[in-house]
């Protein structure tokens, strides 16, 4: 996928001799080489085409942010290029380690500690917490409609009827609860806490994707950590209560009770990611039946959250959608 000469030039560029080389990984649209020179192991990072360009080398811009503050989980940055690599690339420090099958008490706790920290280095108090709530209903609508807007293909009657009808049944949640949504907390956000970090043989975690890092509501991110991951709801509460220790200011909030309306969003924010993925993946050539795959199993989550003709229109849609291109 890389030719070999690259890395070896790129490597050269920083005096260091490469050894050997192997396949790391593949997020949406970039590669990760492990690459092992005389010097050591390290990670290289580089875009699969030149619209994703900016982001990658945004990244080393984000973890470098993190850095300088104090956060000791981030492998950092060693090289940036661009000319070897016109699509970008970036060296970064090689944490070795691996995902576990599940996450243990201690893995949450750590988790806990180092969102807190993260969350507490750049932040606001929204004194509005139904203002909040209410812009994450606007960044709803209006993912929606640019999913619509760009990607008419990829959508059907059924598909466009779901979106319709799990908006105006979260708006119906959200306002029967108003006395709830006391104060809200914006902060700058790592972006995706998925699978996006390994544990190494002490125990410890290291964040290895920085690349989606945003401004954004706190409660998004936590809820968001805790649905990908399937962290069991009896552990719930010790997350939060390790959270708001490492960041007393989220102590303001009275998490638990807020957390059903942010989990209720995700699955409908998976289908319009999982379809703009999906053009991506369509267009590069890259992995289109794993993105359907996606999108059949962020469909059948809508059952816990909305009315069962809702989720049965958006099980139907993406079965439509699947058909259609197969």
């Amino acid at each position: 996928m890389i030719p070999e000469e690259k890395i070896q030039q790129l490597f050269q560029k920083i005096g260091h001799i490469v050894q050997s080389y192997s396949f790391l990984g593949k997020g949406e649209a970039s590669v990760i080489i492990k690459v092992k020179t005389d010097q050591g192991t390290y990670a290289l990072k580089t875009a699969l085409y030149p619209k994703r360009k900016d982001k990658v080398l945004r990244e080393a811009q984000f973890r470098t942010f993190f850095i300088e503050k104090e956060l000791t989980c981030i492998p950092h940055p060693i090289h940036i290029d661009s000319e070897i690599f016109p699509n970008g690339a970036v060296i970064y420090e090689y944490a070795e380690g691996s995902k576990p099958d599940f996450i243990s008490k201690e893995i949450l706790i750590q988790f806990a500690q180092i969102i807190g920290k993260i969350h507490k280095i750049d932040f606001e108090i929204i004194s509005d917490g139904y203002t909040q709530i209410q812009n994450m209903v606007q960044s709803l609508e209006k993912t929606i409609n640019s999913i619509k807007t760009r990607y008419p293909h990829l959508l059907n009657s059924l598909i466009e009827k779901a979106f319709a009808n799990a908006v105006e049944e979260y708006k119906q949640k959200i306002s029967d609860k108003q006395d709830l949504f006391t104060i809200g907390i914006n902060a700058q956000l790592h972006g995706d806490l998925s699978d996006n970090y390994v544990v190494d043989k002490n125990g410890k975690i290291w964040l290895i994707d920085w690349e989606n890092s945003e401004r954004g509501d706190v409660l998004d991110e936590l809820c968001w950590f805790l649905f990908v991951n399937d962290v069991k709801p009896e552990n719930h509460s010790l997350f939060f209560q390790e959270y708001q220790k490492s960041f007393p200011s989220a102590q303001k909030i009275n998490i638990e009770k807020l957390t059903g309306f942010y989990f209720a969003v995700t699955p409908v924010f998976n289908i319009c990611w999982g379809i703009d993925q999906l053009d991506m993946n369509i267009k590069q050539k890259l992995e289109p039946d794993r993105k359907l795959r996606d999108l059949a199993h962020s469909a059948n989550n809508w059952s816990e959250f909305y009315s069962e003709t809702t989720t049965s229109l958006i099980i139907k849609g993406i079965e439509t959608l699947k058909q259609k291109l197969s």
